[in-house]
């Protein structure tokens, strides 16, 4: 009998499996031995165990109980993660670490005691545990890290130590089914932690509604995302900053009251929010939403039912990426207080037809409204100084502009191709910069008398067929009416004294221009490439003419020049010639009788293949004209009255440069 007995215990010695080696890290004498029949991992020896990306006992699976020696100090980094028939840990008293995704996965683990020797709890080191159901953390932790529970559905409670001093974002996000937390971190409705001022987890299970506390000052980032059941948050005046993706997914949630005293909300906050219908803005000087440097995502992204957006009285920025991409946004109203609307605001916003912006706003972000393509009206109120560049680009049914903006630097509906009436205020002295480039339905505009300044590129590109620049212009900026390819008839102002470069180039449908004696500076390019251009009239006052102002002009014919002094043509360098391009020698100058041996011998002039005197009788030195009775009298150089008429028909004529009076063609010089 003892026979037997001893022959069976050698046959079931024999098939067990036991498998051992080394786990420490270097210093520590730390094993591990592993029972596949028991599925029993023991860790024993000194000191700090190994960090793994795939631990020696994982290879063979079935691992049900581990048990943490009373000498090993930390647990390493993905030690059993994925172990998913594990239910039972014993934890050593001296490990004072558990390291990064240590027990991540193991989600037949119901219940884990964490001992009092324990100080840190690392990021996601109990993440996706879908089966624990009960965790006790110990005395000794201050420290617990990003993801430490997350995704843990079993958990309904926890209870936090007094001696925490740091919660790391997501620590408990995905458990759905936490009913309270217990501890000093945990507010008076122990429904949320808080730590140095900043709410860091929340517990929803059961909750529809829900007021942040007063002492709180900064959401934390993913705090409420995915609360399904929650529909309605109160943010407090005390908040001050919400965190990236906060209440992401937050599918039910239906409507939210953001604080006054929010500066910043991070990236995405709202964002899959698919059911929220109503928002109450009341952040009085908030500075940044969602997007950063062109990173992150909207605040309200993918919120498709968003509708109304109330903002508060009190409001005096809509800060930058504020409501992007709110498709379900038909109209708002901005409210007396506020003075800035910021960058990309309203971006993408395609369903918004109506805006009215108050006469409090001075500054209008770059891209405010860009994309907003169901916006078929704007007006620009008289206070504004600044609208970003292409803050109405794409605005693709915009047909209507009440442009009242006194002083504005810079303004922004270029390329907007359906808007075809502009109507600019009485009182506005400067066209923006950029303003209307690239509006290639606008056709006809009215600029008034008050205007001093056409900006840099102001309606390049426009579909303008004629202009009238008013007396009061003293400036055409660069490129101002460039590539108005349809443009055939423009009226320089007694006024303007500067042409910028290339302020008329490519308008190839012009023919004649008449530059009047105001003007000093041509600058280069000007006229460039207007091939259609046959005359040209050059004020006595010009006295700079920079590079290729008439360049490629091919159709020229004619040039007057009435300065008797020849400004110089010629620069630097030869193709830098006023009028390289043209075939001068095809083309007929005339100047004053004096000084016709002088343009002779000057630098570029005398290229031209006439030099004739102006025949003095025929050029108009001065226009008067009635304002009661609209009765117009025309004199010429010498003051011989030459034109006397009651007809509108004659004084139309007048404003496109030149006119038939008795066979001759009279030619405008102011």
């Amino acid at each position: 009998m003892a026979l037997l007995l001893c022959a069976w215990l050698i046959s079931s010695t024999a098939y067990a499996e036991i498998y051992s080696g080394e786990c420490g890290a270097e210093g520590s004498n730390v094993t591990w031995k592993l029972d596949t029949e028991t599925g029993v991992l023991e860790i024993s020896g000194t000191g700090a165990m190994n960090y793994y990306d795939s631990a020696p006992w994982s290879d063979y699976g079935g691992i049900v109980s581990v048990t943490i020696g009373d000498r090993v100090t930390t647990i390493g980094n993905r030690a059993f993660r994925n172990c998913m028939d594990l239910t039972s840990v014993t934890i050593g008293k001296s490990v004072q670490t558990i390291g990064y995704g240590a027990f991540g996965g193991c989600i037949g683990l119901q219940e884990i005691t964490i001992p009092n020797s324990v100080t840190t709890i690392g990021d996601g080191a109990f993440s996706d545990c879908w089966g624990l159901t009960s965790v006790t953390i110990g005395d000794g932790v201050t420290s617990i890290g990003y993801y430490a529970f997350s995704d843990c559905w079993g958990l309904t409670s926890v209870t936090i130590p007094e001696g925490v001093t740091s919660i790391g974002y997501y620590a408990f996000f995905g458990c759905m089914n936490l009913e309270k937390f217990d501890g000093k971190l945990a507010t008076a409705d122990n429904r949320s932690l808080v730590v140095n001022d900043t709410l860091v987890a929340f517990a929803p299970s059961g909750l529809s509604f829900y007021t942040i506390p007063d002492d709180v000052k900064v959401i934390g980032e993913q705090t409420f995302s995915g609360c399904e059941g929650l529909t309605s948050v109160t943010i407090p005046e005390g908040v001050t900053s919400i965190g990236d993706y906060a209440f992401s997914e937050c599918r039910g949630l239906l409507s939210v009251t953001i604080g006054a005293g929010v500066t910043t909300i991070g990236s995405g906050v709202f964002s899959a929010c698919w059911g929220l219908k109503e928002v109450w803005f009341n952040a009085d000087s908030c500075v940044q939403m969602g997007v950063y440097n062109g990173h992150g995502d909207p605040v309200f992204k993918e919120c498709s039912s968003l509708t109304t957006i109330h903002i508060g009285a009190n409001v005096k920025r809509i800060s930058n990426n504020a409501f992007w991409s709110c498709s379900g946004l038909t109209e708002i109203t901005i409210p007396n207080s506020v003075t800035t609307i910021g960058n990309n605001a309203f971006l993408y916003c395609r369903g918004l037809t109506s805006v009215t912006i108050p006469e409090s706003v001075t500054t209008i972000g770059s891209g405010a409204f860009s994309g907003c393509e169901s916006l078929t009206s704007v007006t620009i109120p008289k206070n504004v100084t600044s609208i970003g560049s292409r803050a109405f680009s794409d605005c693709n049914s915009l047909t209507e502009v009440w442009f009242n903006a006194d002083s504005c630097t810079y303004g922004g509906f270029e390329g907007c191709e359906a808007l075809a009436t502009v109507h600019i205020g009485e009182n506005v002295k400067q066209i923006p910069e950029d303003a209307f480039s690239g509006c290639e339905g606008l056709t006809e505009i009215t600029i008034p008398n008050n205007v001093t300044t056409i900006d840099d590129n102001a309606f390049a590109g426009c579909g303008l067929t004629e202009i009238t620049i008013p007396n009061s212009v003293i400036t055409v900026g660069e490129g101002a009416f460039s590539y108005c390819t349809g443009l055939t008839t423009v009226t320089i102002g007694a006024g303007v004294t500067y042409i910028g470069e290339q302020a008329f180039s490519g308008c190839e449908g012009l023919t004649s221009v008449t530059i009047p004696k105001s003007v000093t500076y041509i600058g280069g390019y000007a006229f460039s490439r207007c091939e259609g251009l046959t005359e040209i009239t050059i004020g006595a006052g010009v006295t700079y003419i920079g590079s290729g102002a008439f360049e490629n002009c091919i159709g020229l014919t004619s040039v007057t020049a009435y300065n008797p002094i020849p400004v110089n043509l010629v620069n630097e360098y030869e193709e830098d010639n006023a009028f390289w391009g043209v075939d001068c020698s095809k083309c007929t100058l005339y100047v004053p009788a004096e000084s016709v041996e002088l343009y002779k011998a000057a630098e570029g002039w005398k290229e031209f293949g006439k030099i004739l005197p102006i025949d003095e009788s025929s050029a108009i030195t001065e226009t008067r004209q009635d304002k009661a009775d609209g009765h117009v009298t025309v004199y010429n150089l010498q003051g011989v009255l030459v034109l006397e008429t009651d007809d509108a028909a004659d004084l139309k004529t007048l404003q496109n440069g030149a006119y038939i009076v008795n066979g001759k063609k009279m030619i405008i010089v102011r």
